[in-house]
C-alpha cells in the first residue's frame, strides 16, 4: 500500500508541475486512477517433462494442458498519467501493478503390460499466480470529438517480477482389476519465483471510449498484451523440487499473453486552461488536493 501511496504523490506532483508550468495552453495534462480484471493465455514454445515414456506408460505421460482464458482472471490497479499532444493524439505513462493467474494439469498413468486393468494414475492440478509491477507507454488515437469519444490505442510495457507463487494438488490412485483405491491425495503452496524471469516485454493493441463528466473523465480500455519472449527461467528449469521432485513437473518454455480491461477516471490538472482553473464546467482543470497550501 505503501508503494501506491508513494507513486500516486508523485505522479501527481509530477504532473501538476507540468500543467501549470507553461500557461500557453499548448498541452493538455491529465493525471488518474485505473483498474479491472485480465485474463490469461498461455502458449507452450518448447515442452519438457521429467520423466520420459517407457514401456507401460503413456506416450503423454507429463504433457501439461493448459486451461482456456476464461479459466485464467486475474487483477490490475494503477495511475495513470496523459498529455494530448494534438487535437487527436495523447501520449500516457501508466505505472500499474498487475496480478496473473493461469492454471494447467497434468496426468500420468502407468499400466500393467499383462494386465491392462491394473494400474497407476497420478492426476495433478497447477495454478500459478504471477505478480507484476508494470510500466507501460501508451498511444491513444480519438475518434471524434464528442462528449464520448472512443479511441484506437497501442504500446508496449517493460514489467518487473515481484513475486510468484503455486498451487499444486494431486491425487494418486492405484487400479486392481479396475478397482480403483485412492493412494494420496494431497495439496501445497509454495513460492516459486526463482522459475520466471525477472523482466518482461509486451506490446499491447487496445481500443476504449472517454467520457466526460461535469469535472472529470471516465474511461473504459480493453488491450490485449502479447509476451515479446519466453517468460520462463530456463536456467532453473528443474530446481524446484517441489514441482520437479514431488508431482514429476518442470515448466515449459511459455508465451504469456493476456487480455486486460481497465476502467478508470482522469483529473485535468491545467489549472491556468479551460474556464480559468476554477473548477466549473466541463474539462476545468482540478489541482492534486494533496499538495493543497494550509496557509
Amino acid at each position: 500500500m505503501r508503494y501506491f501511496i508513494f507513486i500516486s504523490l508523485l505522479f501527481c506532483s509530477f504532473f501538476n508541475a507540468a500543467g501549470t508550468g507553461g500557461g500557453d495552453g499548448k498541452f493538455d495534462f491529465w493525471i488518474g486512477f485505473k483498474g479491472g480484471i485480465n485474463f490469461s493465455t498461455v502458449i507452450p514454445a518448447k515442452r519438457f517433462s521429467v520423466l520420459q515414456p517407457s514401456g507401460g506408460m503413456e506416450p503423454t505421460a507429463g504433457r501439461k494442458n493448459y486451461k482456456p482464458f476464461y479459466r485464467n482472471p486475474g487483477y490490475q490497479y494503477g495511475f495513470v498519467g496523459l498529455v494530448r499532444i494534438t487535437r487527436s493524439l495523447l501520449i500516457g505513462i501508466e505505472p500499474t501493478f498487475s496480478s496473473y493467474t493461469f492454471k494447467y494439469t497434468s496426468f500420468l498413468q502407468w499400466t500393467d503390460a499383462a494386465n491392462p486393468g491394473n494400474r497407476l494414475e497420478i492426476e495433478s492440478n497447477f495454478t500459478d499466480r504471477l505478480k507484476y509491477f508494470e510500466i507501460p507507454l501508451e498511444i491513444r488515437y480519438e475518434l471524434g470529438s464528442g462528449q464520448i469519444r472512443p479511441f484506437l490505442a497501442g504500446g508496449f510495457f517493460y514489467s518487473l517480477l515481484t513475486g510468484a507463487n503455486g498451487n499444486i494438488s494431486s491425487v494418486t490412485t492405484q487400479y486392481i482389476n479396475e478397482t480403483g483405491i485412492e493412494l494420496d491425495n494431497n495439496s501445497t503452496t509454495g513460492e516459486n519465483s526463482g522459475s520466471y524471469i525477472k523482466t518482461r516485454l509486451a506490446a499491447f493493441p487496445g481500443a476504449g471510449f472517454f467520457a466526460d463528466l461535469s469535472w472529470v473523465t471516465l474511461f473504459a480500455e480493453a488491450d490485449y498484451f502479447i509476451s515479446l519472449h519466453n517468460i520462463v527461467n530456463e536456467s532453473k528449469r528443474y530446481s524446484n523440487q517441489q514441482n520437479a521432485g514431488g508431482s514429476y513437473n518442470v515448466p515449459d518454455n511459455l508465451v504469456f499473453n493476456n487480455l486486460v480491461i481497465n476502467v478508470g477516471v482522469l483529473f485535468n490538472i491545467n489549472q491556468n486552461l479551460k474556464s480559468g482553473g476554477g473548477g466549473k464546467g466541463k474539462g476545468s482543470a482540478v489541482p492534486c488536493p494533496v499538495f493543497k497550501s494550509k496557509r
